[in-house]
């Protein structure tokens, strides 16, 4: 699977706990099943079962860290892991727990950047924007040049 679509979309939290996955992300996921987990931010995390499954194993390689700090990273993102099935209207479920833990409302984001699917209250999904827009510079003076076009050959090779 080349990976899911990237974009960004307004839906609603039904009252039996259930979200619409917007069908341009439908179209990627072959298995009609997605695997949920907390994000970084206070968000729900959604993968393919592929996907889930490179990045849980790189969440278990973390033998450079002391015992409790690798405990807290799998505690964190492989203990409130769910995998859902995409119903025929195009719904998952959300897990009470993962929704308590977004504070979700009624209005939602979900967003995908390629890699996975994020879904989002849409008030702290317009605070992170915003948190974004005002950290944004600093960032990207953090990570240095970056060569967005391919117009450094040497970076274009690496990324091949």
């Amino acid at each position: 699977m080349a990976g899911l679509s990237s974009g960004e979309y307004p839906v609603t939290l039904d009252d039996k706990g259930r979200v619409s996955i917007p069908a341009k992300f439908r179209e990627d996921i072959p298995e009609n099943m997605l695997v949920l987990t907390k994000g970084i931010e206070r968000c729900i995390w959604a993968h393919t079962p592929d996907q889930w499954e490179r990045v849980s194993a790189k969440l278990r390689r973390t033998a450079s860290m002391s015992i409790k700090k690798t405990d807290m990273v799998h505690h964190r993102f492989l203990f409130s892991t769910y995998e859902v099935e995409i119903d025929k209207a195009g719904r998952v479920a959300l897990p009470q727990k993962l929704r308590d833990f977004a504070g979700l409302s009624r209005d939602l984001t979900v967003a995908s950047d390629g890699n996975r699917i994020e879904i989002w209250d849409t008030g702290r999904y317009e605070a992170y924007e915003k948190l974004i827009e005002e950290r944004l510079v600093e960032v990207l003076e953090e990570m240095g040049p970056a060569d967005l076009y391919g117009e450094n050959e040497n970076e274009r090779e690496k990324d091949e």
